[in-house]
């Protein structure tokens, strides 16, 4: 995979399309835009696994990737593909909150293609919310809505 680096404006832009982050200001989205840091994955690489600890969030540039839940908790490695994520999507974000409430991954997503994707820490967010308190009630916000 070329050496690709992803622009301010792209990064902007995919951002946007993630509900929860749509009523932030231009300068809050500019500095988060600067949060994000690259990650590739070739096709089959593990993006995150079930079970692990939530510490970031991805959201695609490019490539798909399976989410697979694990079929019996006693046999991790039987997982089913659940649904398949594309360009624009997310990893790590829900409906409801920024990521799992439990604070652990709740399936295995998996690089059905090679990929291009923005790594967004827990930390880094933390520490962005912390800077910009609107954040904090920005978010609170969109999780009431569901």
């Amino acid at each position: 995979m070329a050496d690709l680096a992803v622009d301010t404006e792209t990064r902007i832009s995919l951002l946007s399309k993630q509900a929860c982050f749509v009523k932030l200001n231009a300068e809050e989205m500019q500095v988060l835009a600067g949060l994000l840091l690259e990650r590739k994955f070739k096709q089959g690489d593990v993006i995150v696994k079930e079970g692990d600890r939530v510490d970031s969030i991805y959201i695609i540039v490019s490539g798909e990737a399976d989410i697979e839940k694990a079929e019996n908790k006693d046999f991790p490695e039987q997982r089913e593909s659940i649904a398949t994520l594309h360009a624009q999507d997310a990893i790590g974000l829900s409906k409801t909150r920024f990521y799992s409430s439990s604070g652990v991954r709740t399936a295995t997503v998996v690089a059905k293609t090679d990929m291009v994707t923005l790594r967004l820490s827990v930390a880094a967010f933390h520490g962005f919310a912390l800077a910009y308190s609107h954040v904090i009630d920005v978010m609170r916000g969109y999780a009431d809505l569901y």
